[in-house]
Protein backbone atom coordinates (compact mmCIF):
# COMPACT_ATOMS: atom_id res chain seq x y z
CA UNK A 1 0.00 0.00 0.00
CA UNK A 2 1.12 3.36 -0.91
CA UNK A 3 1.99 5.74 1.80
CA UNK A 4 0.26 9.09 2.12
CA UNK A 5 3.31 11.00 1.37
CA UNK A 6 3.50 8.99 -1.99
CA UNK A 7 0.20 9.96 -2.80
CA UNK A 8 0.27 13.29 -2.70
CA UNK A 9 3.36 13.57 -4.48
CA UNK A 10 2.38 11.42 -7.36
CA UNK A 11 -0.77 13.91 -7.42
CA UNK A 12 1.27 17.00 -7.54
CA UNK A 13 3.23 15.74 -10.48
CA UNK A 14 -0.14 14.89 -12.06
CA UNK A 15 -1.24 18.23 -11.76
CA UNK A 16 1.95 20.12 -12.72
CA UNK A 17 2.01 18.12 -15.80
CA UNK A 18 -1.87 19.54 -16.34
CA UNK A 19 -1.16 23.13 -15.60
CA UNK A 20 1.99 24.76 -16.72
CA UNK A 21 4.03 26.78 -13.83
CA UNK A 22 5.22 30.59 -15.03
CA UNK A 23 8.21 30.98 -16.13
CA UNK A 24 12.10 31.86 -15.02
CA UNK A 25 10.84 30.84 -11.45
CA UNK A 26 10.70 27.66 -8.59
CA UNK A 27 7.15 26.99 -7.39
CA UNK A 28 6.02 26.41 -4.99
CA UNK A 29 7.14 29.55 -3.14
CA UNK A 30 5.92 30.58 0.35
CA UNK A 31 3.72 33.57 0.66
CA UNK A 32 0.94 35.63 2.10
CA UNK A 33 -2.89 36.64 0.75
CA UNK A 34 -3.88 40.37 1.52
CA UNK A 35 -7.40 38.72 1.90
CA UNK A 36 -10.18 38.34 -0.41
CA UNK A 37 -11.55 35.34 -2.36
CA UNK A 38 -10.17 31.60 -3.54
CA UNK A 39 -11.61 30.20 -6.15
CA UNK A 40 -12.23 26.87 -7.85
CA UNK A 41 -10.60 27.83 -11.04
CA UNK A 42 -7.98 30.94 -12.00
CA UNK A 43 -10.68 33.06 -12.77
CA UNK A 44 -13.42 35.60 -11.57
CA UNK A 45 -16.12 32.96 -13.46
CA UNK A 46 -15.05 30.20 -11.09
CA UNK A 47 -17.07 29.68 -7.79
CA UNK A 48 -16.25 30.58 -4.69
CA UNK A 49 -14.53 27.77 -2.79
CA UNK A 50 -13.36 29.69 0.03
CA UNK A 51 -12.00 33.36 1.48
CA UNK A 52 -8.68 34.42 3.18
CA UNK A 53 -7.71 37.33 5.36
CA UNK A 54 -5.38 39.78 5.32
CA UNK A 55 -1.76 38.45 6.64
CA UNK A 56 -2.71 34.57 6.17
CA UNK A 57 -0.22 32.83 4.97
CA UNK A 58 -0.47 30.77 1.72
CA UNK A 59 1.58 28.15 -0.97
CA UNK A 60 2.10 29.39 -4.42
CA UNK A 61 1.88 26.04 -5.23
CA UNK A 62 2.01 27.14 -9.55
CA UNK A 63 1.25 29.77 -11.89
CA UNK A 64 -1.69 29.86 -14.58
CA UNK A 65 -1.41 31.75 -16.89
CA UNK A 66 -5.03 33.53 -16.52
CA UNK A 67 -4.32 37.17 -16.17
CA UNK A 68 -6.59 40.12 -14.90
CA UNK A 69 -5.55 43.80 -14.44
CA UNK A 70 -1.88 43.10 -15.15
CA UNK A 71 -1.78 40.14 -12.72
CA UNK A 72 -1.55 36.27 -13.34
CA UNK A 73 -4.11 33.91 -11.09
CA UNK A 74 -2.15 31.36 -8.97
CA UNK A 75 -3.02 27.89 -7.66
CA UNK A 76 -2.40 27.76 -3.94
CA UNK A 77 -2.59 25.68 -0.84
CA UNK A 78 -3.74 27.27 2.32
CA UNK A 79 -5.61 26.78 5.80
CA UNK A 80 -5.57 23.12 6.88
CA UNK A 81 -4.20 21.66 3.23
CA UNK A 82 -6.78 23.11 1.05
CA UNK A 83 -6.34 24.43 -2.36
CA UNK A 84 -7.68 26.12 -4.71
CA UNK A 85 -6.90 29.76 -7.11
CA UNK A 86 -6.43 33.15 -5.59
CA UNK A 87 -5.58 36.32 -7.81
CA UNK A 88 -1.60 37.99 -7.57
CA UNK A 89 -2.95 41.30 -7.29
CA UNK A 90 -4.02 39.97 -3.55
CA UNK A 91 -0.75 37.89 -2.70
CA UNK A 92 2.73 38.82 -2.00
CA UNK A 93 5.46 36.02 -2.38
CA UNK A 94 9.03 35.30 -0.97
CA UNK A 95 10.79 35.41 -4.28
CA UNK A 96 9.95 38.83 -6.55
CA UNK A 97 7.69 37.47 -9.62
CA UNK A 98 6.54 40.06 -11.71
CA UNK A 99 2.72 38.97 -12.27
CA UNK A 100 2.26 38.62 -8.25
CA UNK A 101 1.71 42.11 -6.27
CA UNK A 102 4.68 42.53 -4.42
CA UNK A 103 7.52 40.65 -2.21
CA UNK A 104 6.86 39.57 1.28
CA UNK A 105 8.49 40.68 4.61
CA UNK A 106 6.63 38.13 6.97
CA UNK A 107 2.95 38.73 6.93
CA UNK A 108 3.89 42.72 6.46
CA UNK A 109 4.91 44.12 3.98
CA UNK A 110 8.57 45.37 3.38
CA UNK A 111 9.40 48.46 5.09
CA UNK A 112 10.53 51.59 2.42
CA UNK A 113 13.94 51.84 5.13
CA UNK A 114 15.64 49.63 6.50
CA UNK A 115 16.53 49.44 10.26
CA UNK A 116 19.70 51.26 10.88
CA UNK A 117 21.93 48.74 13.72
CA UNK A 118 24.25 52.23 14.03
CA UNK A 119 22.57 55.00 12.23
CA UNK A 120 25.32 57.73 11.12
CA UNK A 121 25.81 60.50 13.46
CA UNK A 122 24.13 63.95 12.52
CA UNK A 123 25.18 67.37 13.10
CA UNK A 124 22.26 68.95 13.09
CA UNK A 125 20.19 68.89 16.07
CA UNK A 126 18.44 66.40 17.66
CA UNK A 127 15.31 67.85 18.91
CA UNK A 128 13.84 71.92 19.25
CA UNK A 129 14.25 73.71 22.34
CA UNK A 130 11.37 73.50 24.28
CA UNK A 131 9.90 70.58 22.71
CA UNK A 132 9.38 67.28 25.08
CA UNK A 133 6.77 63.94 24.78
CA UNK A 134 4.49 65.70 26.18
CA UNK A 135 3.93 68.74 23.36
CA UNK A 136 5.67 67.27 20.62
CA UNK A 137 3.57 66.79 17.34
CA UNK A 138 6.15 66.26 14.54
CA UNK A 139 9.40 64.32 14.13
CA UNK A 140 11.91 65.42 11.45
CA UNK A 141 14.69 62.41 10.62
CA UNK A 142 17.19 62.23 7.73
CA UNK A 143 14.44 59.95 6.07
CA UNK A 144 11.48 62.13 6.20
CA UNK A 145 9.10 62.63 9.68
CA UNK A 146 6.73 61.17 12.14
CA UNK A 147 3.47 63.84 12.20
CA UNK A 148 0.62 63.66 14.43
CA UNK A 149 -2.84 64.25 12.82
CA UNK A 150 -5.55 64.43 15.22
CA UNK A 151 -7.55 62.31 17.55
CA UNK A 152 -4.21 60.15 18.51
CA UNK A 153 -3.11 59.47 14.73
CA UNK A 154 0.23 59.82 13.39
CA UNK A 155 1.34 59.37 9.82
CA UNK A 156 4.72 58.81 8.62
CA UNK A 157 6.03 60.82 5.62
CA UNK A 158 9.12 60.16 3.66
CA UNK A 159 11.38 62.65 2.22
CA UNK A 160 9.23 64.35 -0.88
CA UNK A 161 6.47 63.98 1.82
CA UNK A 162 4.36 60.75 1.04
CA UNK A 163 2.72 58.99 3.55
CA UNK A 164 4.13 55.28 3.81
CA UNK A 165 2.47 54.60 7.02
CA UNK A 166 -0.15 55.27 10.32
CA UNK A 167 0.44 54.88 14.01
CA UNK A 168 -1.78 55.07 17.02
CA UNK A 169 -0.48 57.04 19.50
CA UNK A 170 -0.44 54.64 22.91
CA UNK A 171 0.87 57.50 25.60
CA UNK A 172 3.25 59.68 26.19
CA UNK A 173 6.02 60.62 29.21
CA UNK A 174 8.00 63.76 29.34
CA UNK A 175 10.41 61.75 27.60
CA UNK A 176 8.99 59.98 24.30
CA UNK A 177 5.59 59.30 22.26
CA UNK A 178 5.36 55.43 22.36
CA UNK A 179 2.94 54.84 18.84
CA UNK A 180 2.12 51.45 17.37
CA UNK A 181 1.20 49.81 13.79
CA UNK A 182 -1.21 47.13 14.85
CA UNK A 183 -1.30 46.16 10.50
CA UNK A 184 2.51 45.33 10.94
CA UNK A 185 2.98 44.67 14.74
CA UNK A 186 5.74 47.80 14.59
CA UNK A 187 6.30 49.43 17.98
CA UNK A 188 7.97 52.85 17.70
CA UNK A 189 9.27 55.38 20.26
CA UNK A 190 9.38 58.77 19.65
CA UNK A 191 12.36 59.73 22.23
CA UNK A 192 13.07 63.35 22.29
CA UNK A 193 14.95 63.18 25.34
CA UNK A 194 17.71 61.10 23.34
CA UNK A 195 16.54 62.12 20.20
CA UNK A 196 16.22 59.13 18.44
CA UNK A 197 13.55 56.78 16.51
CA UNK A 198 13.26 53.57 18.29
CA UNK A 199 11.79 50.50 16.47
CA UNK A 200 10.07 47.09 17.45
CA UNK A 201 8.25 44.19 15.94
CA UNK A 202 6.51 42.05 18.75
CA UNK A 203 7.82 41.74 22.01
CA UNK A 204 11.28 41.87 20.36
CA UNK A 205 13.85 45.03 21.85
CA UNK A 206 13.65 47.95 20.08
CA UNK A 207 16.31 49.05 18.14
CA UNK A 208 17.48 52.63 16.87
CA UNK A 209 15.71 53.53 13.44
CA UNK A 210 16.44 57.13 12.85
CA UNK A 211 18.21 60.19 14.51
CA UNK A 212 15.80 62.76 15.57
CA UNK A 213 17.21 65.87 13.80
CA UNK A 214 14.02 68.52 14.53
CA UNK A 215 11.16 68.30 16.08
CA UNK A 216 7.56 71.04 16.63
CA UNK A 217 5.51 71.53 18.85
CA UNK A 218 1.26 69.92 18.27
CA UNK A 219 -1.15 72.82 17.86
CA UNK A 220 -2.45 74.84 20.54
CA UNK A 221 0.83 74.36 22.68
CA UNK A 222 3.01 77.42 23.42
CA UNK A 223 6.83 76.04 22.70
CA UNK A 224 9.71 77.28 20.52
CA UNK A 225 10.24 75.56 17.32
CA UNK A 226 7.00 75.64 15.77
CA UNK A 227 3.40 75.31 15.76
CA UNK A 228 1.89 72.68 13.14
CA UNK A 229 -1.06 73.15 11.52
CA UNK A 230 -4.29 72.10 12.24
CA UNK A 231 -5.24 69.05 9.94
CA UNK A 232 -7.78 69.95 7.34
CA UNK A 233 -11.36 69.10 7.17
CA UNK A 234 -11.40 65.20 5.72
CA UNK A 235 -13.48 62.12 5.69
CA UNK A 236 -11.60 58.35 5.21
CA UNK A 237 -14.27 56.02 2.96
CA UNK A 238 -13.49 52.15 3.03
CA UNK A 239 -14.21 50.56 -0.09
CA UNK A 240 -13.98 46.58 -1.46
CA UNK A 241 -12.93 45.86 -4.76
CA UNK A 242 -12.80 43.00 -6.76
CA UNK A 243 -11.38 40.07 -5.54
CA UNK A 244 -11.84 41.36 -2.28
CA UNK A 245 -9.40 44.09 -2.48
CA UNK A 246 -9.39 46.73 0.19
CA UNK A 247 -9.22 50.39 -1.45
CA UNK A 248 -9.35 53.46 1.27
CA UNK A 249 -9.79 56.74 -0.09
CA UNK A 250 -9.20 59.68 2.22
CA UNK A 251 -11.41 62.89 0.90
CA UNK A 252 -9.53 66.30 1.99
CA UNK A 253 -11.57 69.59 1.73
CA UNK A 254 -9.29 72.17 1.79
CA UNK A 255 -8.23 74.34 -0.85
CA UNK A 256 -9.26 72.94 -4.57
CA UNK A 257 -10.08 69.41 -2.76
CA UNK A 258 -7.80 66.33 -2.87
CA UNK A 259 -7.97 63.02 -2.38
CA UNK A 260 -5.13 60.33 -1.00
CA UNK A 261 -6.06 56.73 -1.58
CA UNK A 262 -4.46 52.98 -1.43
CA UNK A 263 -5.07 50.14 -2.77
CA UNK A 264 -4.34 46.62 -1.22
CA UNK A 265 -1.59 48.14 1.03
CA UNK A 266 0.21 49.70 -1.58
CA UNK A 267 1.64 53.05 -1.14
CA UNK A 268 -0.37 55.91 -0.37
CA UNK A 269 -1.00 58.64 -3.55
CA UNK A 270 -2.20 61.64 -3.81
CA UNK A 271 -5.23 63.02 -6.96
CA UNK A 272 -5.75 66.21 -7.24
CA UNK A 273 -9.64 66.97 -7.62
CA UNK A 274 -10.81 67.84 -11.09
CA UNK A 275 -14.30 69.02 -12.39
CA UNK A 276 -16.59 66.41 -12.60
CA UNK A 277 -20.11 66.38 -14.35
CA UNK A 278 -21.39 63.89 -11.85
CA UNK A 279 -20.00 62.88 -8.76
CA UNK A 280 -16.46 63.59 -7.70
CA UNK A 281 -13.43 63.21 -9.97
CA UNK A 282 -9.89 62.89 -8.78
CA UNK A 283 -6.53 62.50 -10.89
CA UNK A 284 -2.30 63.24 -10.89
CA UNK A 285 -2.48 61.63 -14.86
CA UNK A 286 -1.54 58.08 -13.75
CA UNK A 287 -4.51 57.56 -11.54
CA UNK A 288 -8.01 58.65 -11.98
CA UNK A 289 -10.64 57.95 -9.22
CA UNK A 290 -14.46 58.69 -9.93
CA UNK A 291 -16.65 58.83 -6.90
CA UNK A 292 -20.52 58.59 -6.47
CA UNK A 293 -22.64 57.70 -3.54
CA UNK A 294 -21.45 54.72 -2.50
CA UNK A 295 -19.18 53.33 -5.21
CA UNK A 296 -16.03 54.59 -6.88
CA UNK A 297 -13.99 53.82 -9.89
CA UNK A 298 -9.90 53.59 -9.46
CA UNK A 299 -8.41 53.94 -13.27
CA UNK A 300 -4.69 52.63 -13.18
CA UNK A 301 -2.23 51.32 -15.49
CA UNK A 302 -2.97 48.00 -15.16
CA UNK A 303 -7.13 48.28 -16.17
CA UNK A 304 -9.80 49.75 -13.48
CA UNK A 305 -11.32 48.43 -10.44
CA UNK A 306 -14.92 48.94 -9.59
CA UNK A 307 -15.38 49.06 -5.56
CA UNK A 308 -18.45 49.38 -3.39
CA UNK A 309 -18.28 50.53 0.26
Amino acid sequence: MRSFSGLLLAGLIAFSTSVQASPDVDFPQPGYSYGGKVRSGPGMNFRQVGSLHEGDQILILTGTGAMMNGYEWFEIRYRNGRTGYQWGGIMCSQNPYPTIFRVCDGPRLQSNAPVQANPPVTSQPQASAGINGFTVGAVIHPGGSFNAVGNGQWQETDAQGRVSFHFQEETRDEWSVYLFDASRNVSLQLDLHRGQVLYGVGAEPKRVLYQITGSFAQAGTAQTGGVLPQPPSSTTVRYTCAEGLPLTVTYVNSGNGHAIFSIDGSPEERLEQVPSGSGSQYTNGRFTLFSKGNSATLQHPSGVDNCFE
